[in-house]
């Protein structure tokens, strides 16, 4: 009798053949040459539904970012909010400070430019982060040197009316990099980008170039024309050493509007400084700087009055900003935080805490994973019973809760708004998507390495599945082409869904 009990139980765990629905989208010829994996596992019974190839290891993409925000809220807590103070390390005398401001950053990647209240961070569905590879981008209203501003309103309030010193950025938190091209920094305005509003004027004649946020020594270098309705739009970004002087080339259709592009702020310090000196002046605090970003070393302002301080939201409206729009950069600084936490300064030894966190908390076996970052590049590597393992382990934390409402949900909003709307999977699929693409130089062509979604099914039956569905190696010969692609693997979802009360 035993063993018929086992027998059963065991048989009640085997997953089902795949739905003929869901071969029929993998057996397309643009997947010819693919490899799919598939993996759904119900996380009230520990049944699995599906497994195609799960065992096995793909470039997962941007489904990284699920481990990334896991270690950062196990490290930090979803609660945890950035302080970003600014001291005074001389006398204030008749509102003269004669001495320096020193704003002490702290890694606080919006540092209110995103900011519609204490609580809450603003995002749209298509981010300014992607703006020079992917159209469609929708920037915030919120205005980038929010938390600047504050910062100057508070100097104000404590009665310094003059600075006879010098405005100094302390970025000592951890080391400045370039990941992506994107750089990674203590301090972040505008996420270290300048936004590029370009419209259309008359047919033949120069552009309209709006920019944000707007600091006295950066200029914009013009030569965009603007060409007949219906014709190609093609702009290029470029600029010098110092990131200062942005050229802006090519053509706009006369019926585009609202264009983004953006220029990476190259020298973060310095342009924190400049931004935080008009903020000052704004406030109507008169800065006289006597010596040009002077050097300071913690011990000169560590008994110094506190004179401003900024709070941030909480982390999981962090975690949120990363996971809903594919966050790289705010991805890639976990690691560089997780190494400023345990008194580090490198990107590398924050990896090894990520590792740590993975191989530790999450028991996923060392070669069951590979890390190179921490936003999901192509050298990456997880199988879908790895992702699935990592979703289990959240669904037991205290805060799965706000990890689960982090997440695109299909149809809904994040990067999944536009897919599936119209499916019964619509609002019942909270999924991280992934993608991965290369240039292939022999063909002139692009395609695909990975397509992947990772997250959280809440079934028909009651039960929370997690699942990754994850392709690897198809034909897409341009980036538009990777739009249906999306479709499909959200389809899948769909379909899951459809399957739940089985």
């Amino acid at each position: 009798m035993k063993w018929i009990i086992s027998l059963l139980l065991f048989a009640s765990l085997i997953s089902a053949e795949i739905p003929p629905e869901i071969q029929k989208i993998m057996d397309q010829k643009k997947y010819d040459h693919a490899i799919w994996g598939l993996y759904v596992k119900d996380l009230e019974t520990g049944k699995v539904l599906y497994d195609l190839n799960s065992n096995k290891l793909f470039s997962p993409a941007s489904t990284s970012k699920l481990f990334s925000t896991a270690s950062l809220l196990a490290a930090f807590g979803d609660d945890y909010r950035f302080k970003t103070p600014v001291y005074a390390t001389g006398r204030v005398s008749n509102g003269v400070l004669d001495g320096n401001l020193v704003l002490v950053a702290q890694g606080d990647l919006t540092l209110g430019g995103r900011q519609k209240n204490p609580n809450t961070i603003e995002f749209t569905k298509m981010d300014h982060i992607v703006a020079n590879e992917v159209p469609g981008v929708i920037l915030t209203k919120e205005d980038p040197l929010f938390g600047l501003n504050e910062l100057a309103k508070q100097v104000a309030a404590k009665g310094i009316s003059q600075v006879n010193g010098d405005v100094v950025i302390d970025d000592s938190l951890f080391e400045t990099i370039v990941k992506r091209g994107f750089t990674l920094s203590p301090i972040f305005i505008n996420e270290n980008l300048i936004d590029l509003i370009i419209n259309p004027s008359e047919a033949g004649s120069l552009a309209k170039i709006d920019w944000r946020p707007e600091i006295k020594g950066y200029k914009i270098d013009n030569q965009v024309k603007t060409v007949k309705a219906g014709e190609e739009s093609n702009i290029s970004v470029t600029s010098d050493e110092s990131g200062k002087n942005i050229v802006v080339k090519g053509t706009i259709a006369a019926d585009q509007k609202d264009l983004i592009r953006v220029s990476y702020i190259k020298d973060p310090k310095a342009f924190a400084r400049a931004a935080f000196i008009e903020a000052l002046n704004r406030a109507g605090v008169k800065v006289n700087p006597t010596n040009n970003n002077a050097p300071q070393t913690v011990k000169d302002y560590q008994f110094a009055e506190q004179v401003a301080l900024f709070t941030s939201p909480p982390l999981s409206e962090y975690v949120k900003l990363i996971l809903k729009v594919s966050h790289n950069i705010g991805a890639d600084l976990i690691p560089l935080l997780l190494a400023s936490s345990n008194g580090k300064k490198t990107f590398d030894e924050g990896m090894v805490l990520f590792g740590n966190f993975v191989h530790d908390e999450v028991k996923l076996p060392i070669d069951n994973f590979v890390f190179i970052d921490a936003a999901g590049g192509n050298e990456n590597r997880l199988s879908p019973q790895g992702e699935v393992t990592l979703l289990e382990y959240m669904k037991k934390q205290p805060h799965y809760k706000k990890y689960l409402d982090a997440l695109p949900i299909l149809g809904k909003d994040g990067s999944l708004e536009d897919f599936a709307k119209n499916s019964p999977g619509a609002g019942k699929v909270y999924s991280k998507p992934g993608t991965g693409v290369a240039f292939n130089l022999a063909t002139q062509k692009l395609f695909l390495i990975t397509q992947a979604l990772a997250g959280y099914i809440l079934g028909k039956n009651g039960h929370t599945y997690a699942y990754m569905v994850v392709v690897n190696n198809a034909t897409m010969p341009t980036i538009d082409d990777i739009f249906p692609i999306f479709e499909d693997e959200s389809q899948i979802s769909s379909y899951i869904y459809d399957h739940t009360n089985e």
